[in-house]
């Protein structure tokens, strides 16, 4: 007997878990067509862009996996400003619920200069404080724990909107933010004594390196039982995962969620198997397509595609047929690293950082994740390196590589040829690597750019 959380999935079979699966994401998609269908401004315009002229056209899943996307990242902007000059809010012509319901927004860090919004309702957002409890109780906090909240305290979906879940839970946030900066992040920690730690990889590496001289103890001094880490590719990687053990002493999470009602967490095996999916009953979050061909994909063991985002039930500007520009790979059965029986997913790369390379596709978390293997020799600081903006790159992919801190400099040329080898064995084109003196690049407690892209 499998558990999805709001019905019982009688069976441990792959096959027939799916289609137990399809089965109910269809019962609920009708309902959700026919409440988008009624927002005239957008979503009824791209049905019919896509040939539909009524919500009984679309008879099953697979009519609906048909589909085109409906919404990206470029589409959710021009709707916002689009909002804004026909009805003066920014919160698109695809909202599909009166504006004075809308009662919590949260959005994305803005790095093009202009935010995209989530929309919630008051049902809105108590699913979310309820799938949210979903993580934090499959991470093993209590109620009644003191939790330490070092992500962007911003709009960000994990800011002010996992601190409201998180004190909805039950638990109690201390809310500082990676506004504060590593010196105060470390001495509110050791104040507060909080049981869990919410942070970025890029803000873990830095509070392991910094607190020796900050604080004048180790991090593993500090009492921290777990660390969850979202935002950036990184928690997944066995090198991270081991460094967290070894200097917090502490389990390390992988999470992913808030956005439309889904939510992700990796289990607190010691290897690293994807994240488990916990909100299949209202969000269809691994809805795969070919990257290439945007055709849908069998949605088995191993599938390997572009995701589309649907919430099942959600009020305001719902996430619908919405690319989000992941590209995911899904396992079903039985998780080997806690018996778990259910989906989980593995965030590949994203479908605009694939890099080709002399005909080799390749994603940068990839090189970042073979590149790691050779800590302690690096700091776990590395940059590609590009002449122009991705997919194509002139060989050799340019990797700039810091060193460790006890790397003598007559080792790096030989570190050098080894990680390039590596690269060669495991992804089948050799860069070219250069070694940068510890400290060398720079350090930030929000999203880590993999990518440097030289300018004109």
């Amino acid at each position: 007997m499998s558990t999805i959380h709001d019905f019982q999935v009688p069976t441990r079979d792959p096959g027939e878990y799916l289609a137990i699966l399809n089965a109910r994401r269809w019962e609920k998609l009708q309902h959700q067509i026919r409440y988008v269908w009624s927002n005239e401004d957008y979503f009824r315009l791209r049905f019919r862009e896509a040939g539909i002229e009524s919500p009984d056209d679309i008879r099953s899943l697979d009519d609906f996996r048909r589909l085109p996307a409906f919404m990206d990242k470029a589409s959710h902007r021009q709707s916002q400003e689009d909002s804004l000059a026909r009805y003066n809010h920014p919160f698109g012509l695809h909202l599909t619920a009166p504006l004075e319901s809308v009662v919590h927004l949260a959005g994305t860090s803005g790095t093009t200069g202009k935010p995209t919004f989530y929309a919630f309702t008051k049902r809105d957002l108590d699913t979310s404080h309820q799938t949210l409890a979903r993580l934090f109780a499959a991470a093993g906090i209590r109620p009644g724990e003191t939790t330490f909240h070092a992500f962007g305290l911003s709009l960000w979906l994990a800011g002010v909107t996992y601190v409201q879940a998180l004190e909805a839970y039950g638990a109690r946030p201390v809310a500082l933010g990676a506004e504060a900066g590593v010196p105060k992040i470390l001495n509110y920690i050791d104040f507060t004594r909080p049981t869990t730690l919410f942070a970025t990889p890029s803000m873990v590496n830095q509070l392991i390196e910094r607190a020796p001289r900050e604080i004048g103890k180790p991090v593993g001094a500090l009492g921290i039982r777990r660390v969850l880490c979202a935002g950036e590719p990184g928690a997944g990687l066995p090198a991270f995962r081991q460094r967290v053990r070894e200097h917090f002493g502490a389990e390390v999470f992988d999470m992913m969620g808030g956005a439309w009602h889904n939510a992700l967490i990796s289990c607190a095996s010691p290897d690293y198997h994807g994240m488990h999916y916990l909100t299949d009953d209202t969000c269809f979050r691994y809805d795969l397509v070919d990257p290439e061909t945007k055709a849908p994909l069998p949605l088995v063991d191993g599938t390997v595609g572009e995701a589309l985002h649907t919430a099942l039930d959600y009020q305001a500007a719902p996430a619908f047929r919405y690319a989000t520009g992941d590209i995911i790979k899904i396992n079903v059965g039985e998780c080997p690293g806690c018996g778990t029986f259910g989906t989980r997913l593995q965030i590949v790369g994203r479908v605009d950082d694939m890099l080709a390379i002399k005909g080799v596709k390749v994603y940068p978390a990839a090189i970042q994740s073979v590149v790691l293997q050779f800590q302690p020799d690096i700091s776990g600081e590395l940059r590609i390196r590009l002449d122009g903006p991705p997919p194509r790159v002139e060989p050799p992919l340019r990797l700039a590589v810091e060193a460790g801190a006890d790397l003598p400099q007559a080792h790096w040329a030989d570190l050098a040829q080894r990680i390039e080898q590596r690269i060669r064995e495991l992804l089948t084109f050799r860069p070219k690597v250069e070694i940068l003196p510890f400290g060398s690049l720079p350090r930030s407690g929000a999203k880590t750019k993999l990518i440097e892209i030289a300018q004109p």
